[in-house]
């Protein structure tokens, strides 16, 4: 009232437009902020606007690529994070910089196959040989190869996870 906004006697509960424009200005800002420091839109947004199916489901796929971009690719932006504060220093000393990181052979094979093999598992289902016995072999062929790759890249897991490379070193 004392903006100008209400009139005497007005509540802000009453007003509807009001209300809609504040939670998606609201929403909106949780978006922003989300996606500069997840990588994705915010959770629940849709809740803020009005709950719907379709909200769920993009929360759904939201945290999935949060977790893979979580442990697969995001540690640029902690090394980032810790720069800007200064929660690193760059030791002038040494003359090799920590951000360079070779990958191993590895590291971008093992999940290609596993992603092929798999695919190839469900092509195999989905479009089924002459004999039973065929596909069956197929099938078998196919998920033991996407099986065996995921059980190495569960044994290597730490060479996956891209962690951050600016740690400070204990002194």
């Amino acid at each position: 009232q004392r903006l100008g906004v209400l009139h005497v006697g007005q509540r802000i509960e009453e007003q509807a437009d009001f209300e809609k424009i504040y939670k998606n200005a609201w929403a909106d800002n949780a978006n922003a902020c989300a996606k500069q420091y997840a990588g994705t839109g915010a959770l629940k947004t849709d809740y803020t606007r009005q709950r719907t199916q379709w909200g769920l489901i993009m929360d759904g796929w939201n945290s999935l690529i949060r977790y893979y971009k979580n442990n697969f690719s995001d540690g640029f932006r902690q090394d980032a994070i810790d720069l800007f504060l200064g929660n690193y220093s760059v030791d002038e000393v040494e003359p090799a910089s920590p951000l360079h990181d070779k990958k191993d052979w590895k590291f971008l094979a093992l999940p290609i196959i596993m992603v092929v093999a798999f695919s190839m598992c469900i092509i195999c289902l989905l479009m089924a040989g002459d004999t039973w016995t065929e596909t069956l072999a197929y099938v078998l062929f196919w998920g033991s190869a996407s099986f065996g790759t995921f059980a190495i890249i569960l044994y290597n897991g730490k060479d996956f996870v891209d962690a951050p490379k600016l740690v400070q070193k204990e002194k």
